[in-house]
Formats: structure tokens, C-alpha cells, sequence
């Protein structure tokens, strides 16, 4: 009985090792993906479809992910190619974007190899994510242990 679930445990994480498709990266060990969809506030999307407690004003000023054709909702991995899209709220809400990147659709979570932002170039996007970091670091800089940071109704709230 013992073999027959170790067999059956082997060919399962074989045949999930082989479910991807698209064009293989192997030093990534999974496919590269094409998709596009619109840039969205992830925790105000969240909020206003479902409920959620997000309190993007008060602690990250509109994490930016992509919401599909579809409705689902995606998010970014938060490294050199995905932060600046994450903070350029301002320059990048509700614009389509087509990615090409690596998918984790356990996490909902794509990282970033290449992005095409409609009508906005790199430098205002990355200028954009620089602006809102000095606010987000002021904001958790004035918090005491305990407190949510300050929270302003101005034009970050939605």
C-alpha cells in the first residue's frame, strides 16, 4: 500500500511539474506569459467588489496590480522590474497594460520582465513611484508603536 501512494505521490509532482506552457525559462523553471489587462488600486478594488478592509490611504498610498478581462485581480512581485508600477498610482490607474512575465497563479502574483504602460513612458512612471515612496516613508516615519500613520482625505483617497 505504501508503494502504491509513493507511486501515485511521484507521477502527481510530475505531472504539476509539467503543466506550464508558453516559452520555458529554465533558470526560472517555468514559462514566461504574455497578458493584459487594466492597472488597478489592488485594496480599493478588493473593497469596493467585496468588502475588504483595505486601508490604502492610511498604509500604501494604492498598491497598483492588474485586474483581467475577466474581473480577477493579479499582483505584482515587489522588485526592481514590479515596484515602480506598484507606487506609480497616479501616473498609471486605470490604464491598460500589456506585461510579458512570469505567472504565480497560486499567489495571484506576476513578476515583471517587460511592461508597456498605454499613453505613459518609463521615466514618468518611475518618477511617479519615487514620489509616492518619499510619501509613504513620511507617513510610516511620523507613526508611533501601535498607530496606523496619519491619514489624509486629500487626493490619494478614494
Amino acid at each position: 500500500m505504501k508503494s502504491i501512494k509513493a507511486l501515485l505521490l511521484t507521477c502527481g509532482l510530475l505531472l504539476a511539474a509539467t503543466a506550464n506552457a508558453g516559452s520555458f525559462d529554465s533558470s526560472k523553471g517555468m514559462e514566461q506569459m504574455n497578458i493584459e489587462g487594466e492597472l488597478v488600486c489592488i485594496g480599493c478594488s478588493l473593497k469596493k467588489l467585496s468588502g475588504a478592509n483595505a486601508q490604502c490611504s492610511l498604509y500604501s498610498l494604492h498598491d497598483v496590480g492588474l485586474k483581467l478581462a475577466d474581473g480577477t485581480l493579479w499582483s505584482f512581485v515587489n522588485n526592481e522590474k514590479g515596484h515602480d508600477i506598484i507606487r506609480a498610482h497616479h501616473t498609471v490607474l486605470h490604464k491598460k497594460a500589456s506585461i510579458s512575465g512570469w505567472l504565480y497563479p497560486n499567489a495571484h502574483q506576476i513578476e515583471i520582465a517587460d511592461i508597456k504602460v498605454e499613453g505613459v513612458n518609463a521615466d514618468e512612471i518611475a518618477k511617479t513611484a519615487w514620489q509616492e515612496d518619499q510619501k509613504i516613508a513620511k507617513a510610516l516615519a511620523s507613526r508611533k508603536v501601535g498607530q496606523a500613520p496619519e491619514h489624509n482625505h486629500g487626493k490619494d483617497h478614494h
